[in-house]
C-alpha cells in the first residue's frame, strides 16, 4: 500500500494565488468603486487574460459587475455622504480638478455651480477672475471669496448634510438666470445610467441648471464616481458636453465615454 502523501495537483497552488487575488481585487474595488483589467494586470504582474478570468469568476458569484475593460462593485448604489466627510476624501484630486475646470472659464461669464465638495474647488479656483457665480453651494460662504466677483447664492431650504440649498425657491431663482457655462458635481457617471445623484432635491436643482445653460455643461467628479450609479437621475450622458476627472479614473471607462461623444479630461497628478 502506498503510504506516500498524494502529489498536489497543479491546480492547488494556482487556486490559492487566485483566491488571494480575488480578495485583493475586491478590496481595491471597495476603495475605488471601479477598476480596469489593465490596472489589475499591472498590480499583480499577470496577464489580462488571467485577470479577466478572475473578474468573470467574481462576477459569477455576484461580487462585482463586469464592464468592458474592467469591473464595478455589484449593484453598489453610491449613497449620500455628509459634506464634512466627503470634503476630506480625494482632496488633492478634487483641488486639481477644480483648478482645471476654473481655467475653462473666461472673464465676465455667468457660471452655474451646484452643491458638492468638488464644485466647491471650482469656486475656490475661480478667484482672480471677474465672473458671476450662481450657486446653491452654501459651503462657498466659508471660502475667502473674491470681492471683485459677483456671487448669487440661491435661496431655498438649507440641507446641512450637503451644505446645499434646495426646493422650489432654489429652482425659481434659476428660472430668470442663464449661464454661459455650468459645472455639476454628481455621485455617479455610468454609460448606461447617465449622471446620477444621491439626493432627490439636489437632482431637481441640477436639472434646472442644465435647462438654463446657454453654454457647455461640464461634470466635475473624481475617479471614485466613475462607472458608478447613485439613486436619482440628473441627466443622460448626451446632455453633457465634458467630464473633468482625475488621473486615477479608469482609462477604459473614459474611452467609452469619449466614444459616446463626450470630451473627457483626466487631470494629471503633480508632484
Amino acid at each position: 500500500m502506498n503510504t506516500q502523501p498524494a502529489a498536489r495537483s497543479d491546480d492547488q497552488p494556482t487556486m490559492k494565488i487566485s483566491n488571494y487575488r480575488h480578495k485583493k481585487i475586491l478590496e481595491m474595488l471597495y476603495q475605488r468603486q471601479s477598476i480596469s483589467a489593465d490596472e489589475l494586470a499591472t498590480e499583480f504582474g499577470v496577464s489580462k487574460i488571467t485577470i479577466r478570468r478572475d473578474l468573470d469568476t467574481l462576477a459569477g458569484e455576484n461580487l462585482l459587475e463586469r464592464t468592458r475593460g474592467g469591473a464595478v462593485l455589484a449593484s453598489g448604489l453610491r449613497l449620500e455622504e455628509l459634506f464634512d466627510q466627503k470634503d476630506h476624501v480625494s482632496k488633492r484630486e478634487k483641488s486639481l480638478i477644480g483648478r482645471y475646470a476654473a481655467s475653462l472659464v473666461s472673464e465676465n461669464e455667468t457660471v452655474f455651480v451646484n452643491a458638492g465638495s468638488t464644485t466647491l474647488e471650482v469656486i475656490r479656483h475661480l478667484r482672480g477672475k471677474k465672473v458671476r457665480i450662481v450657486t446653491n453651494n452654501a459651503a462657498c460662504l466659508g471660502l475667502d471669496l473674491d470681492p471683485e466677483q459677483e456671487l448669487i447664492l440661491l435661496g431655498g431650504d438649507y440641507r446641512s448634510a450637503s451644505k446645499s440649498l434646495v426646493g422650489d425657491l432654489t429652482i425659481a431663482g434659476l428660472h430668470s438666470i442663464f449661464s454661459s457655462v455650468t459645472f455639476l458635481g454628481i455621485n455617479g457617471v455610468s454609460i448606461k445610467k447617465g449622471c446620477t445623484s444621491a439626493v432627490h432635491q439636489e437632482t431637481a436643482v441640477n436639472k434646472a441648471m442644465i435647462e438654463n445653460s446657454s453654454g457647455k455643461v461640464i461634470i466635475v467628479a473624481d475617479h471614485t464616481k466613475m462607472n458608478c450609479v447613485s439613486s436619482f437621475l440628473t441627466c443622460p450622458l448626451n446632455r453633457i458636453d465634458m467630464v473633468v476627472t482625475d488621473w486615477m479614473a479608469p482609462a477604459a471607462f473614459c474611452e467609452e465615454i469619449e466614444e459616446a461623444g463626450l470630451c473627457v479630461v483626466r487631470v494629471p497628478d503633480e508632484d
